[in-house]
């Protein structure tokens, strides 16, 4: 037994499954990286819609935060990491909107970042 190979020992350490096909064998929700159709880069694809209560809750975060920056004549947000964070946060959770909607509240939102920023930028000029 003193000439087994470390491969043979290992093998069948693990139940001799070294040289078995494994391209069958796939852990949880782990996707098929060989797969032929649907979009690998989507994890919602097979998953099922958000509950409506959960919708809302998105929707009215990204409302608050955007009639906060609206309401704003300076950036509302303590430093510019904060800023930064925030601008994330709402373009991220967005995701979870309908496309158009989503995009309608980003765009605006987008728009008060710009208007506080100049005028950030207008201060520091003085």
């Amino acid at each position: 037994m003193a000439d087994k190979s470390f491969r043979s020992k290992v093998g069948a350490r693990v139940g001799g499954a070294l040289d078995s096909d494994m391209s069958n064998q796939r852990l949880g929700r782990q996707p098929d990286l060989f797969a032929s159709s649907g979009d690998l880069f989507d994890p919602r694809e097979d998953e099922e819609a958000p509950p409506a209560d959960f919708i809302e809750r998105i929707r009215g975060e990204l409302q608050d935060t955007l009639a906060l920056a609206a309401g704003a004549t300076v950036l509302p947000w303590a430093d510019p990491t904060k800023a930064l964070l925030t601008e994330m946060r709402f373009h991220s959770i967005a995701n979870w909107l309908p496309a158009d909607e989503a995009a309608e509240l980003r765009h605006s939102f987008a728009a008060e970042l710009d208007r506080l920023y100049e005028a950030a930028d207008d201060v520091g000029d003085d």
